[in-house]
């Protein structure tokens, strides 16, 4: 009965809105949406109507494999949110792009893990010496933890890392031996159990800043509202997540379709929940200067940064900002 009554609720918004002549189709960019679990809170706000009930109508997801292509579609298109890596967002920002980071949406590093065969003698970053690892794209934020995981480990010039792309991409360059270890995340870790054993993770590294939410300066001026009810609609999918993570597994399942199973993706799902996977939007400094200390370790930026310049976090609920 609740369920219907929200569906009607949600029939009564759209219609007053239609007989108005204000009902207008949104998009949102959203790194890796329909594959990994970095975007889930999307596909849940999505399932939920968690952004008809407060007068967003999307009716589309641009996704891309991350990097700067997922910041390229964001300033290309006309959306007003975008889910980006952290380290996009801030090589955009030092091109001139007038981009604003409005919400922190994933702060962890827990969740990414460096692979290879279970037959191969690598055990730890050092039996990677001489070795090639994969990272998916340029500027995207696995290119700038794995030169820092080199770097922590002593090891700078010692490894060769390379892009090829979608994750995908790297794993069946592991499987056919041409890396010698490849990035693996959820929710691939729980469809493959097994398939891989660690070659390193990330522990060494602090706490930082993996994903934001970014908008432009034409946005805040033209549509803050639209910003403001977003971000609200991401925070309520990811209260859902953590309040329900089983029935929030089963909407994603839904989403996503074939790329992952209603199985897997409960698996996947308690994982993230057991890390404290997802950010509710609120931003921690210390976490993005660490993101910021990789890009310079790598040569992507110069000098120090006036974070006022980048982040604009009045769009988050009072309780956040």
């Amino acid at each position: 009965m609740l369920k219907k009554i929200k569906i009607m609720q949600w029939l009564i918004v759209f219609c007053s809105l239609l007989i108005t002549n204000q009902v207008k189709a949104d998009s949102i960019v959203a790194s890796h949406y329909g594959f990994l679990f970095n975007t889930a809170p999307i596909a849940v706000a999505l399932e939920r109507g968690e952004f008809a009930k407060r007068g967003i109508f999307i009716d589309n997801v641009i996704s891309s494999s991350g990097g700067g292509t997922t910041m390229r579609n964001q300033l290309a298109s006309s959306s007003c949110y975008g889910v980006v890596g952290t380290a996009a967002v801030l090589a955009a920002y030092r091109e001139g792009h007038d981009v604003k980071m409005v919400s922190a949406n994933i702060m962890t590093l827990a969740d990414l893990f460096w692979v290879t065969m279970p037959d191969r003698d690598i055990n730890s970053i050092q039996d990677l010496v001489g070795k090639k690892v994969s990272y998916t794209k340029p500027r995207s934020t696995s290119e700038t933890v794995a030169r820092m995981a080199v770097s922590a480990a002593g090891l700078d010039g010692q490894i060769e890392l390379v892009s090829l792309g979608k994750v995908g991409a790297g794993l069946a360059a592991l499987e056919r031996g041409d890396v010698d270890a490849a990035l693996l995340l959820e929710p691939i870790m729980s469809s493959r159990p097994g398939k891989y054993k660690v070659a390193f993770d990330l522990k060494n590294l602090p706490r930082m800043t993996q994903t934001v939410g970014v908008t432009t300066e034409d946005c805040i001026k033209n549509e803050p509202e639209k910003i403001k009810n977003i971000i609200a609609a991401r925070r309520a999918a990811v209260d859902y997540l953590y309040s329900n993570p089983k029935d929030a597994a089963k909407l994603i399942a839904k989403a996503y379709g074939e790329k992952v199973s209603e199985e897997v993706a409960i698996i996947a799902v308690q994982n993230m929940v057991d890390i404290n996977y997802w950010g509710r939007g609120n931003f921690e400094i210390p976490a993005l200067e660490a993101m910021l200390e990789g890009l310079r370790m790598q040569g992507s930026w110069e000098g120090p940064i006036d974070w006022n310049d980048v982040i604009d976090s009045s769009f988050l609920l009072s309780d956040l900002q």
